[in-house]
């Protein structure tokens, strides 16, 4: 039996194109998240105290584990002895289960309340790391504080802004020294 080239060659563009619809079918199939929640509210705890509150309108959830919130969080964060010590909020998070991280992106606010003073930090993209409780970011940062605006890029704080070290600093104000006309 005799086999034409240009009917093998068919059969082997048929078969490496089936091939490769396979793999991409396979692909999608592991991106479906295996859980989808709305209106969430999730507390966390430390031995029994309440130290963090999230809420989220959606969150997908893959098999590894890690999660997406496409329509933004808002986080509050409590002292042992449950007074508000910092609150969180994005446009879009990304919770990396293993690595115990968060990555949070578009109009990125941060509120730290300490000592009776408050502090907030505005950018575009952030990064929770929650075994350190510090957050960070290479990206441009605008830092408010009682009478201080600070503005440059990069920035490594606790969460709950006590303590910040910004890598490049462009501007400072004195709020209460400035001239507003």
């Amino acid at each position: 039996m005799h086999i034409s080239k240009k009917y093998l060659f068919n059969l082997l563009i048929f078969i490496l194109l089936f091939s490769l619809s396979l793999a991409n079918n396979q692909d999608k199939k592991q991106e479906m998240p295996l859980i989808e929640s709305t209106n969430m509210e999730v507390l966390y705890s430390e031995e029994g105290i309440v130290v963090a509150k999230m809420c989220a309108e959606s969150r997908l959830q893959y098999e590894n584990g890690n999660s997406i919130y496409p329509a933004g969080m808002y986080v509050e964060c409590y002292d042992k002895q449950k007074r508000l010590i910092a609150t969180l909020r994005a446009n879009t998070a990304y919770q990396y289960v293993d690595k115990e991280m968060w990555e949070l992106k578009g109009d990125v606010e941060v509120k730290g309340y300490h000592e009776g003073d408050e502090q907030q930090l505005n950018t575009e993209e952030l990064y929770w790391n929650l075994k350190t409780n510090r957050i960070y970011t290479d990206k441009f940062v605008r830092l408010e504080t009682g009478n201080e605006l600070l503005t440059g890029y990069g920035i490594d704080a606790m969460q709950d802004l006590s303590y910040y070290s910004m890598s490049s600093p462009e501007g400072f104000v004195n709020v209460d020294s400035a001239e507003i006309q």
